[in-house]
């Protein structure tokens, strides 16, 4: 322990003695060991994490999904859940939820908070009781139970002060008296939804946009959560899953989910961060690339260091020291650098981990577990160590064992070139280069993904318009015709606000997560039923909505005051639908029928394709119908203005106070801002992994630098003999850049051969674009090299400066 106290003592002063190199090594290091440090911080508290449940690995989520499994993460039915309620061994219990917006008066002013139904087994399903009052009753669950609801309490302590009164208190809920019975603990958390629900009410057979005879005839609108029996597996409750489907099929054929869709189970921690896995293994392998050419930048520089300290260490071997004592010595100055070098790398990744808060909500699940703590403090202490010993072990053992009589021989001088060290600086810098290029390669096809995304057209116009939405209560709206009177009303004041253009209504904005498919069947198909017949994206909307939102009209008319409840039906489709349906022919004129209703629609228009889910989403089949034709309760305001959305804001609230003083909106965005949210975690890795970039290529450019001055260095007295004897300053120029450049082009070389290999991994975060495209690869290429040569150039051109003399004198 003394020994190593000494040798602690010794590393010290060392480091301190020599600044330069200290504060040099301690910036590269806390860089790399930092940014590895906040990106395992994301995944441990992400992907590692166990849910905040009890048993949680029992915990699963249950999905739709068509029988080729294309297409994933489909709502479920209230049919299948109550199916596999009676008839899985597998699960202890399923239970099920679904998000809605409601307008809620707790003190006389309306709000529109998000809210949730779920069955009354949910929070046992999680393991999770009320902290005050009680859960829901199995009663309450069933149809016509009485109206009652469970606050988050984060809702209790803002609404009600945390005060105990607020258990049995009526609060008036989309028009109607509901009582709180209960108030979730603070310590709950409900991830699969963002931002999570304020207010949860029971029965989930009961839907605002669906009537009850598409609830019990398998039209999907919910998500399962479900505790599997102790000792089961994933595979049993799948291969029994699929066994109750089959069934199913056969039991009720004409149920909508019965023949094209099928149930998929996946551990519930999966369904919430499965996703963002692929991304963030890749910024994991990213920051460690960082942290190797760091090592190989630190490693170069203590070599170097080291070098210059041959006499001592010849010294210390004369005097009978042993190389393995030599080793531990220069070890232990590594580690100490090391340690420092990580205490700072912890305090720069605690910076960054602030910045986090700021991302839109739901781009990151789980963000708020991210943080540094014993795990995070854990690693990081094993990576500077590891650090430590990765870059410190070459050089240490290549100056441990020095020609004794040859060094001090030399004397005056210090040091001694040494032909292996030059092998290992020169192997370091083919090292560094190659690893760049291979983050600068799944860099620039990230970016390239990325920019072919952003190029994507959504089919609309987002800029200049401003969206919120709005929920009609059932118990004040409950006939179609007050639905559509009162959006009349509304639109048109809203229209003859000044600097209004022009306000329509839509039931769901495109790239805003919602999606309402139907079943139908076009002109000349016979109609196989539902659940047999095609599906189709369906909105409704008023009929300015293609004018506001600038969706080109390809063909046939819009709809206009005429298209009312008492008039013709009819649907406009976008460009998808007619080619698919109708490729040869003009579909204007033609008819769709859905297959619930059975009324044929007269098609009267073509509009441009919208990309209603995500830029990265192929187009697909979509209609739409008046909205005085077929009313839902809730529907957004889409509004394109000439000003900013925050003056707008308050005169829509007074238009809608004078319709309904009871009727809340949410908080006015923009729609460029529903584009820029659909792209957030696409964004986020492409804006880390480009920042870990360009810190790996500073890294580079400096250890290059480093090496080639060294070299400089090294070789003055080389090349003062070569001035002396006739060599011209250019000669010396292009002597130093070609053995620079064969370095360069070695680690390039070296770099595309494992970038070939390695980025095939990142082909599912890509879209539109190749993993092994070769623009990207070329241009990465000319760039290390081009940033190598800058980096060569001072060292050379201080070089072709050498005065012969000093360098003869030197010699």
């Amino acid at each position: 322990m003394d020994t190593l106290m000494q040798d602690i003592r010794l590393g010290i002063r060392m480091l301190l003695k020599n600044s330069g190199f200290t504060l040099v090594a301690l910036l590269t290091l806390s860089l790399g060991i930092g940014a590895n440090t906040a990106i395992f911080s994301v995944i441990e508290g992400v992907l590692l994490r166990p849910l905040p449940y009890p048993e949680e690995r029992q915990l699963v989520s249950i999905q739709a999904a068509n029988l080729n499994k294309s297409l994933r993460g489909i709502a479920v039915s209230y049919t299948k859940l109550m199916r596999n309620r009676q008839l899985s061994r597998a699960l202890q219990e399923a239970g099920a939820y679904f998000p809605l917006t409601a307008n809620v008066t707790t003190s006389g002013v309306p709000e529109q908070i998000l809210a949730a139904h779920t069955t009354a087994n949910l929070f046992h399903i999680l393991g999770t009781n009320v902290s005050r009052g009680r859960g829901f009753l199995p009663e309450e669950d069933q149809p016509g139970g009485a109206d009652v609801a469970v606050l988050s309490n984060g809702f209790w302590q803002s609404h009600f002060g945390g005060k105990p009164e607020a258990i049995g208190r009526a609060i008036v809920v989309d028009g109607k008296s509901v009582t709180v019975v209960g108030v979730l603990p603070a310590s709950f958390r409900f991830p699969f939804l963002a931002p999570e629900p304020d207010i949860w009410f029971p029965r989930v057979s009961e839907h605002y946009a669906l009537d009850a005879i598409k609830i019990r005839s398998g039209a999907g609108f919910l998500s399962l959560i479900g505790r599997m029996q102790p000792g089961e597996t994933l595979q049993q409750l799948q291969a029994e899953l699929d066994a109750i489907d089959s069934a199913y099929r056969k039991e009720f054929p004409g149920y909508a989910d019965a023949t094209r869709l099928t149930l998929e189970a996946t551990s519930l921690q999966d369904s919430l961060v499965g996703t963002l896995r692929p991304s963030l293994v890749a910024l994991l392998a990213a920051v460690g690339l960082v942290l190797l050419i760091g090592c190989a930048n630190v490693a170069s520089l203590l070599l170097s260091r080291m070098t210059a300290r041959s006499r001592e260490i010849a010294i210390r071997r004369a005097l009978g020291a042993s190389q393995g004592r030599l080793v531990r010595q220069l070890l232990t100055e590594s580690l100490v650098l090391s340690l420092v070098g990580g205490a700072l790398g912890v305090a720069l990744a605690a910076w960054g981990l602030a910045l986090l808060r700021f991302l839109p909500a739901g781009s990151l699940p789980r963000v708020e577990n991210v943080h540094v703590d014993v795990g995070v403090l854990v690693f990081t202490l094993a990576l500077a160590v590891l650090t430590g010993i990765g870059f410190g072990l070459a050089p240490a053992l290549e100056v441990s064992r020095p020609d004794v009589q040859s060094v001090l021989r030399e004397g005056s001088r210090g040091s001694t070139p040494g032909s292996a060290g030059g092998r290992l600086r020169s192997a370091l810098v083919v090292g560094e280069v190659a690893l760049s290029l291979v983050l600068l390669t799944g860099t620039g096809l990230l970016i390239r993904s990325f920019a072919q995304l952003l190029i994507v057209n959504p089919g609309f116009q987002a800029g200049g318009v401003q969206t919120f939405s709005i929920a009609l209560p059932a118990e004040r709206y409950a006939q179609p015709a007050q639905l559509a009177e009162f959006y009349r009303q509304f639109i048109e004041r809203i229209q003859n606000l000044p600097g209004v253009r022009s306000a329509a209504m839509v039931s769901q904005l495109p790239l805003n997560g919602g999606v309402l498919f139907v079943y139908f069947c076009p002109d000349g198909v016979v109609c196989q039923g539902v659940g047999k017949d095609p599906i189709i994206a369906l909105r409704q909307i008023s009929p300015d909505y293609f004018n506001t939102m600038h969706i080109p009209l390809e063909r046939g008319r819009m709809f206009d005051d005429h298209d009312s409840a008492d008039g013709k039906r009819v649907v406009i489709i976008n460009e998808t639908t007619a080619k698919h349906y109708f490729p040869h022919e003009d579909p204007i004129g033609r008819h769709l029928v859905e297959d619930r209703e059975n009324v044929p629609m007269e098609i009267v228009g073509v509009v441009g394709d919208v990309r209603f889910n995500s830029l990265s989403a192929p187009d697909s089949d979509e209609m739409y119908l008046p909205y005085p034709q077929k009313p839902v309760a809730g529907m957004t305001m889409v509004v394109r203005t000439a000003s900013s959305g925050q003056p707008l804001a308050g005169a829509i609230r007074q238009d809608l106070k004078a319709l309904d003083a009871d009727l809340p909106i949410s908080s006015i965005s923009g729609m460029e801002d529903v584009v820029s949210d659909s792209v957030a975690q696409p964004r986020l890795t492409t804006e880390c992994a480009g920042v870990f970039a360009a810190l790996a290529l500073g890294l580079t450019l400096v250890g290059i630098y480093g090496v080639m001055a060294f070299a400089v260095a090294q070789r003055t007295p080389e090349i003062g003999l070569r001035l002396a004897l006739g060599a011209q300053r250019g000669d010396i120029l292009r002597l130093m850049l070609r053995q620079a450049m064969w370095l360069i082009l070695g680690g390039v070389g070296l770099g595309l051969a494992a970038s070939f290999g390695l980025t095939r991994l990142l082909a599912s975060l890509l879209f539109s674009t190749s993993a092994t495209d070769p623009l990207t690869f070329g241009v990465v290429a000319v760039i290390i090299c081009a940033v190598g040569l800058a980096a060569c150039f001072l060292p050379a051109r201080r070089a072709m400066r050498v005065d012969p003399l000093v360098a003869l004198r030197y010699e």
